[in-house]
């Protein structure tokens, strides 16, 4: 049988039912004709679906065939035992001792060279002397800091970069990342001497700006 054919006859009758069924039951003689050439059709395939099925031979199946029995086991012979003879006495041979290695010699290491400071300039000198506090305004300005990235403002970064390192606000946060890291002042100064001759520190125009960093970097110590 068509299943394809036999489910579209099948959706035709239903829309057809359907269509009379909207008029009401009024069924012309060309919608009675057509239901009844959709219903021939339906009963046909399923005719020749069972004709089919009745011609189609049915197949014998063979006899299963008889389960033959397992063999029984050979018993297996008695091992045999054979005696061995005994190993022949082991001979010992003593070697002579290795002669001791003679000692290496003691390699001097030569102590780490002493980190180098330029000399700064008198000017420049002259920015990194420090006054100790006398008015407690002056002290709680001086107040530690533990992380000098942190705790620059936006305008600071800004003017010191623009001022004491050519614009380079890049390079400034490299150098208070090395200053962090840094135990003391006396090394901080060290850092910062090349820089401040470099970029000119002196200058009557930066001088103000200099002391403020420099006084900013000894609060972290």
């Amino acid at each position: 049988m068509n299943i394809q054919q036999a489910n579209l006859l099948l959706e035709k009758i239903n829309g057809l039912h359907k269509s009379i069924s909207l008029d009401e039951g009024e069924v012309s003689s060309i919608e009675r004709d057509l239901m009844m050439s959709y219903i021939r059709q339906f009963y046909e395939a399923y005719m020749d679906a069972e004709a089919t099925a009745v011609a189609m031979p049915v197949k014998k199946t063979a006899p299963r065939p008889k389960p033959v029995p397992a063999p029984k086991p050979i018993p297996k012979p008695a091992p045999v035992v054979v005696e061995k003879a005994p190993p022949p006495p082991s001979v010992v041979v003593q070697s002579e001792p290795a002669p001791p290695l003679p000692p290496k010699p003691a390699v001097k290491v030569a102590p780490p060279p002493a980190p180098s400071v330029s000399k700064a300039s008198p000017a420049i000198e002259a920015l990194f002397s420090h006054r100790a506090a006398t008015e407690l305004s002056e002290k709680l300005s001086q107040q530690n800091i533990s992380d000098l990235t942190k705790a620059l403002s936006i305008n600071d970064k800004l003017l010191y970069s623009n001022e004491l390192f050519g614009r380079d606000m890049s390079g400034m946060n490299t150098v208070l990342g090395q200053l962090n890291k840094l135990p003391s002042m006396d090394e901080a100064k060290a850092l910062l001497v090349s820089i401040a001759e470099k970029n000119d520190w002196a200058n009557g125009e930066r001088l103000e700006v200099a002391e403020s960093f420099i006084k900013l970097i000894r609060r972290r110590y």
